[in-house]
């Protein structure tokens, strides 16, 4: 059960291709209605205008969980809702569910939901790999990335890369770093780091489009075999496209293994219909990024889908946009209204639309007429994420390609090629990044479905599919606390100035040392601004920082979502537990340019200096009152200078200016 085969195509072609609309037909949408006590959720799906198929057959697993194992159900296709009691609160669930004749699927749909449902403190390490053009040119912007990943549970490393690399030794270091980390989850790829290509597909239909495409993926799948011996073909109108023994391009239309890592790409190279630079327009993304992140900017919660000319055809592209926004917002909140005349104005969260295309247009996208990547340099759109589909512009690595301009105009945060295959996006309704629908879209052996047209189609798995955008990126987020302070005796003692966000409801505090993850200290939500930890743990140095908490309920389900630690907060609440009230010492100057000068009372026996994630970057053991840490090397930024002194543990912050 792990993927649509072509004679499910086949036998619904005749009655799908002259219908109004086959996308949602091929769209089991669904909503979900939760309830705390007792413990149940119901889900709600609208009827299918389809007559042919009888039954609805119903999967539910844990979200993140492998195979759909047993259905729990199968009602009449009359019905239109289910209700499971069999659940728990706090538990984050998947459901599928298929419309079917027998063993042929007409339609199908996913949503994951759940009650009450808590975000993780934890996300995983994150390689932040950066086009070494640009590191010094966006130093700040970085910096600032690096600060937010890590304010919603990342812990970042940064590999800075020559655009010239070669792939293979590329995906080498890759693979070494997933071996040194201790849970490596995703690839965030900045500016045009090395594009690897693969394959002899042509998943737009266009035999003179056939050959080697982008393939991302690779620098996700660790294990699997790729080889550059077999394929041999020059048929591509492009020769970008030509793929032959030996070129370094490899042999794989589809995934030789499954997906370790979540992949993602914002690159703006070779995007002349922009005025702007590269480096300019690779800004303007992170600091967008950073203000979605941050709550300056939140859309409506509100799907938009635009078919073009597509509306009629059997394979309808635009399930991807009802299936995803309905389990967001609802039906009632998705318009099947006009793509970029809609987002030239107003402010959705989502879009889709799918047209005839070119490396640069989508058909039909604008007012009837063709979307080009000029119209779209020229306007400012409002919306958040879209997805886009057409002939040509799955190829992204090309002079202007539609789907890299879109992500580098107004408001505009990511975009995939989605219509060969589906995309799943549903997770993200309950708190979760989008580059975890990614890899769950582009995955081999995949627990979802797709039309799988055969031949040199190569649909679902194929090395082609690519999300464009900040890989960390949820939908919701809320404003920070600010101004948060802690005062250490046998306790610690958390305060802070409240979150200008009128929607938030409470606070959670989270702790962690240099070498441990996060934990959340607080038992249930804290309504006011203060907080006592009373369980430190003896000679142990935290790490304290606070997020806004608000409960947040949408068409799938009910979830405590959260903003990132506040930027003031971040990396100032640390206390000593072990003994309260070191020895005096003073370092100075601080701020500095690099150099600092530490002068105690009594003999210095460690003096450790690390990076706000806790790695360690100096460590000496001075023996005397006196000692001097030079990080003039180490770059601008905040440090925790952590010294013992005749068996006491202090700590202090550093600021390299």
């Amino acid at each position: 059960m792990k993927k649509l085969y072509i004679i499910a195509l086949s036998v619904l072609f005749s009655s799908l291709v002259y219908s109004q609309d086959a996308a949602r037909n091929w769209t089991v949408q669904m909503t979900a209605d939760v309830q705390e006590s007792p413990a149940e959720i119901t889900l709600n799906w609208l009827s299918n205008e389809q007559t042919t198929p009888d039954t609805y057959l119903i999967w539910r697993k844990e979200k993140g969980a492998t195979g759909w194992g047993s259905t729990i159900a199968t009602v009449p296709s009359t019905t239109t809702s289910y209700t499971d009691n069999t659940v728990e609160v706090g538990v984050s669930y998947e459901y599928q569910v298929q419309l079917r004749q027998s063993s042929t699927i007409y339609g199908w749909g996913y949503i994951n939901t759940g009650i009450n449902v808590e975000l993780p403190a934890n996300r995983g390490d994150l390689l932040l790999i950066v086009d070494n053009t640009h590191s010094t040119g966006l130093a700040t912007e970085i910096a600032q990335l690096e600060q937010d990943l890590y304010r919603d549970g990342w812990m970042v490393t940064i590999m800075e890369v020559d655009p010239a690399m070669n792939t293979e030794d590329l995906r080498d270091d890759i693979i070494d770093m997933n071996g040194d980390l201790d849970n490596l989850t995703a690839l965030y790829l900045l500016g045009h780091v090395p594009v690897p290509y693969s394959g002899d597909l042509y998943p737009d239909a266009h035999p003179n489009h056939e050959g080697a495409w982008p393939a991302d993926v690779y620098y996700g799948e660790l294990n699997g075999i790729w080889t550059d011996a077999t394929v041999n073909n020059t048929v591509a109108a492009g020769t970008r496209n030509d793929n032959v023994p030996g070129d370094g391009k490899f042999d794989q239309s589809q995934l030789p293994s499954g997906l370790e890592l979540q992949v993602s790409r914002v690159d703006f190279y070779d995007l002349p219909v922009y005025s702007e630079s590269e480096e300019d327009l690779l800004r303007n993304y992170l600091t967008k990024a950073h203000e979605f992140k941050m709550a300056e900017y939140v859309p409506m919660e509100k799907g938009l889908v635009d078919q073009g000319g597509f509306t009629g055809m059997a394979e309808g592209f635009a399930q991807n946009g009802f299936r995803n926004f309905t389990a967001f917002f609802g039906d009632a909140n998705v318009d099947h209204q006009d793509y970029w005349s809609n987002l030239d104005t107003a402010d959705y969260l989502w879009s889709y639309g799918c047209g005839a295309g070119s490396f640069t247009s989508a058909g039909g996208l604008d007012d009837g007429s063709s979307l080009t990547s000029a119209e779209i340099a020229a306007g400012d759109s409002k919306g958040a994420f879209t997805m886009l589909f057409g002939s040509y512009f799955g190829d992204w690595d090309i002079t202007n390609n539609l789907m890299r301009v879109a992500v580098a105009n107004g408001k505009t945060l990511s975009c995939s090629w989605a219509g060969r295959p589906n995309w799943n996006y549903h997770t993200m309704a309950l708190g979760d990044n989008i580059g975890y629908s990614a890899k769950i879209s582009q995955d081999k052996n995949s627990d979802y479905l797709w039309l799988n047209l055969g031949g040199g189609f190569v649909t679902g798995e194929g090395v082609h599919v690519a999300l464009m955008g900040d890989p960390s990126l949820r939908m919701y987020y809320i404003i920070p606390p600010t101004d948060v302070s802690v005062i250490t005796s046998d306790v610690a003692d958390i305060s802070w100035s409240a979150s200008t966000d009128v929607t938030v409801e409470g606070y959670n505090i989270y702790r962690r040392t240099p070498t441990s993850l996060w934990t959340k200290v607080n038992s249930s939500m804290v309504t006011g601004t203060s907080f006592t930890d009373e369980t430190p743990d003896e000679a142990e140095t935290y790490e304290y920082v606070v997020k806004s908490v608000r409960t947040k309920t949408n068409s799938s389900g009910v979830f405590y979502n959260e903003s990132l630690s506040s930027e003031s907060a971040f990396g100032t609440f640390y206390a000593s537990t072990s003994e309260w009230g070191a020895p005096k010492m003073n370092i100075y100057p601080n701020p500095s340019e690099g150099v600092f000068t530490i002068d105690a009372m009594e003999k210095i026996d460690l003096l450790v200096v690390t990076d706000m994630q806790g790695r360690i970057i100096y460590e000496i053991k001075p023996g005397q009152k006196t000692a001097q840490i030079d990080l003039s090397e180490v770059g601008q930024g905040a440090y925790l200078a952590q010294l013992k002194i005749n068996g006491y543990k202090t700590v202090k912050k550093l600021i390299v200016q």
